[in-house]
């Protein structure tokens, strides 16, 4: 099943001859949109035409194995999964393909192809190791330049969703749904594939995903998702299992609000803003004050509403909150800021002030608050908290970021604002040809 999403010239004309050719051994359907809808809308529309048990996706861009659908068939053998196929080389470009490779490939001979990518380490697929030990957060490798599902699966979840913008991770979305259907993602080296090398904005594509995890985050706010979307695909593998123990083990009395109302200046500023989001365990909030429009928390979530409504809770970290820019006017931190080491801290902080107009950031409020951050999951944090794409979307990862201005202090309680100061990016090419700046404290001649 060939689908044809709008090209500018119908591929079924360009490749008549070859598909002639193909005619006497396969069953081969063309379907062309006039104009483009999108990979999700192409893929929904062939699996709607395709009339297989079995439903194997792959890119335009990739170059099947001879071998490809016998051994998704037998991935699928007596058990309900999600597979996903070896595909070699996905990011190259021509010029790195030669560069790497040499330029005497022909990729018009895929058996001819396929038997010299075994001798050709540059062309191993690293998922072969990577996805040797199975997670749960596997889904998140429902890559479908090469994957299949079950029709039956494909037409209970619904298929893959609309509502992403562009190209790039409505495929791991659906991996999720999958998942959550009882079909993990796992991996089939013998169903290989090469992706053919062809030039790519490739910082473009990594803003574009960061755009659309968001997305994701915004449909499945859970612990899991917000891993996956914050410390990448493969990170995420690692902290995942952490960060779960963590938020079992959580208590709540070390990110309670217990001691907010000794704090007036704050309540004040509560009881006047016109929404609040708190980053911390609700437990112990002042009664008569208006309650706050979300929480956001890992630890227990539990029924906690304010009067005649229902306060949404979210079971996340807090690395990312699945609300748009600005969408608070108060966003307020307990004690919970103490479980976590600086880097990953400063990114939490970060994202509420994206998503809130002023923070408050808290001190001696909860019942126990921690004396340092927690030494497991800071463990795992310090380890794998280094997401691949943090160079072109750049995080913040030191408190010097932020400038933090103490408002409140009744004893041993605090409130102090905070907000993102400008931090200029540089490259070493720049650094090296700036003349050093003389600070203010060293005067002048």
């Amino acid at each position: 099943m060939f689908v044809d999403d709008g090209s500018e010239r119908p591929l079924a004309d360009e490749l008549a001859a070859e598909l002639a050719a193909l005619a006497p051994a396969f069953k081969l359907r063309f379907l062309r949109h006039d104009t483009a809808r999108g990979v999700q809308e192409a893929r929904n529309a062939g699996a709607a035409q395709a009339e297989g048990e079995v439903l194997v996706f792959l890119d335009a861009d990739c170059l099947a194995h001879p071998g490809l659908l016998r051994a998704h068939l037998d991935a699928h053998a007596g058990r309900q999964v999600a597979v996903c196929g070896y595909t070699s080389v996905r990011e190259l470009t021509p010029a790195g393909w030669r560069l790497l490779l040499g330029d005497d490939w022909d990729f018009g001979d895929p058996a001819g192809l396929a038997g010299r990518m075994e001798g050709t380490p540059q062309l191993h697929d690293p998922l072969c190791e990577l996805l040797a030990d199975p997670r749960p957060s596997d889904w998140a490798f429902f890559w479908t330049h090469n994957v299949s599902m079950p029709r039956w699966a494909f037409e209970q979840v619904g298929g893959f969703k609309s509502e992403f913008p562009a190209k790039g991770v409505e495929d791991i979305e659906m991996g999720y749904r999958l998942a959550r259907a009882g079909l993990p993602t796992v991996f089939a080296p013998a169903a290989k594939a090469v992706h053919q090398p062809h030039d790519r904005l490739r910082g473009r594509d990594i803003v574009q995903d960061r755009h659309n995890e968001q997305i994701l985050v915004r449909m499945y706010p859970t612990l899991e998702v917000e891993a996956v979307c914050s410390y990448d695909i493969v990170r995420s593998r690692e902290l995942v299992p952490a960060i779960e123990r963590f938020a079992r083990a959580l208590d709540p009395a070390t990110s309670d609000c217990a001691r907010l109302e000794e704090l007036p200046g704050v309540c004040a500023r509560v009881a006047t803003a016109g929404n609040v989001l708190v980053l911390g365990d609700p437990a112990g909030w002042p009664a008569g004050l208006r309650a706050p429009d979300a929480v956001c928390f890992p630890g227990d979530a539990r029924e906690w509403s304010g009067p005649g409504r229902e306060i949404p809770w979210l079971p996340l970290l807090g690395t990312r909150v699945p609300y748009p820019d600005d969408h608070f006017e108060l966003g307020l931190v307990t004690d919970y800021w103490r479980s976590f080491p600086e880097r990953t801290l400063s990114r939490i902080l970060s994202e509420l002030c994206r998503t809130c107009r002023n923070v408050v950031l808290l001190s001696g409020v909860s019942t126990a608050p921690l004396q340092r951050a927690d030494p497991a999951l800071a463990a795992a944090l310090d380890a794998h908290d280094h997401p691949y794409w943090e160079f072109t979307v750049r995080l913040r990862r030191e408190l010097h970021e932020f400038e933090i201005v103490e408002r409140e202090r009744v004893g041993a309680r605090a409130a102090f604002d905070l907000r993102e100061r400008p931090w200029e990016a540089s490259d070493l090419r720049t650094a090296i040809g700036a003349p050093p700046a003389r600070h203010p404290a060293q005067g002048g001649a």
